[in-house]
């Protein structure tokens, strides 16, 4: 019985299940992060079940943020290595670096999201307010001065310019920067 004929995909095909634009998918080759396994007979890049799922980890590693330089040190720890125990030590060692920072990533972007909720939750209630902005209610409102309140909403709501320094061409509430805001003589 003949062996079942390999199945290949186009960097169309990559890019459906993945997500990954063919730009990327041409920009990974450019880099040394991938390569197509063959051309068909009109030059066009084809790719197997292998390739996809070495896209789809590229992908996910760039989704960390790890660059270009990290996920091809990553990706090329066999070539540069001539034993079974030093591609275990080398890989162990990469491996665990990647690891602390995603740990320490996750962590910073769950404090971010309890934040953004947060402030969500305190934005909700400015919906409802009836104070007119030109006199710069948000400075002295509960939901800005509280203790709890997300620095967001301190930062965003709680720094509002006096109206004689607003644009007189848009609506739009402008901050200060952190020098003015800490001096009196520029208070409303």
């Amino acid at each position: 019985m003949p062996a079942p004929a390999a199945r290949y995909f186009t960097t169309g095909d990559l890019s459906r299940k993945t997500g990954a634009t063919p730009r990327a998918i041409r920009f990974y080759e450019q880099s040394g992060l991938m390569a197509p396994h063959a051309r068909n007979a009109g030059g066009r890049r084809r790719y197997t079940e292998h390739d996809l799922e070495r896209l789809r980890l590229i992908t996910d590693l760039r989704d960390l943020d790890l660059s270009i330089e990290d996920i091809k040190q990553l990706l090329h720890i066999r070539d540069s290595v001539e034993s079974a125990p030093e591609l275990g030590e080398r890989m162990s060692k990469v491996v665990a670096e990647q690891l602390d920072r995603t740990q320490k990533r996750l962590m910073a972007l769950r404090r971010l999201r309890e934040e953004l909720a947060a402030t969500l939750a305190v934005v909700k209630e400015c919906t409802h307010c009836t104070a007119d902005l030109a006199q710069h209610p948000c400075k002295g409102c509960d939901n800005v001065t509280a203790p709890t309140t997300p620095r967001i909403v301190k930062v965003l709501l709680g720094q509002c310019r006096p109206a004689s320094e607003q644009p007189s061409d848009g609506p739009l509430v402008m901050l200060k920067s952190c020098k003015d805001a800490d001096d009196p003589a520029q208070e409303p």
